[in-house]
């Protein structure tokens, strides 16, 4: 959809995505409602009221699919971080790898499988022993247990401090304490 504003000698069009005017569209219907959970999503056509058939909360106690595409991207994400962190050689781009995922339609979703994890630490620290387990990553190679949790804190920090400009819901996952410390007594 094409957006065209014109004031005096000036003319911007603006391409907006579809999505995004649904997006929108939801967030003005949803002011009709005020006390909707669901600002974000557009209600069907033809009917001005939400669809209460929400899904429930997740069970705390339910295992995360390590199988899905968003855990996947996140496991993505992580191995990234992991390449020559706080080593000499070549750094990948970080930063954009941050930007993208912050402006990706999995935004949300990352966020709420970071939240089932348990926080940034944690959530790293699962990629960590994963890949470890399955040696995709050789710097993990010969890296003790506790080695690798510290590593994995010491990554969980850095991804904040970036996060926080680039992606800040994410990095308000942060433990303010580093719960791997607390398991390893």
């Amino acid at each position: 959809m094409n957006y065209t504003v014109k004031a005096e000698k000036l003319e911007v069009t603006f391409q907006l995505d579809a999505g995004f005017v649904e997006a929108l569209l939801g967030a003005v219907r949803a002011t009709k409602n005020p006390h909707s959970h669901r600002i974000y999503t557009p209600y069907p056509e033809g009917n001005d009221e939400p669809d209460d058939t929400r899904d429930e909360p997740d069970d705390p106690d339910q295992e995360v699919d390590r199988t899905s595409t968003v855990y996947g991207t996140w496991y993505t994400f992580v191995l990234k971080w992991l390449v020559n962190f706080d080593r000499e050689g070549e750094q990948p781009d970080r930063a954009t790898a941050t930007r993208s995922l912050a402006h990706s339609r999995k935004a949300g979703k990352i966020i709420t499988l970071v939240r089932e994890l348990g926080g940034i630490t944690h959530a790293v620290n699962d990629v960590v022993e994963t890949s470890f387990k399955e040696n995709e990553s050789a710097r993990l190679d010969g890296m003790s247990g506790s080695d690798r949790k510290k590593l994995s804190r010491q990554i969980a920090e850095n991804m904040t401090q970036v996060c926080s400009i680039l992606f800040s819901d994410l990095s308000d996952l942060l433990e303010y304490h580093n719960p791997l410390e607390e398991e390893e007594d």
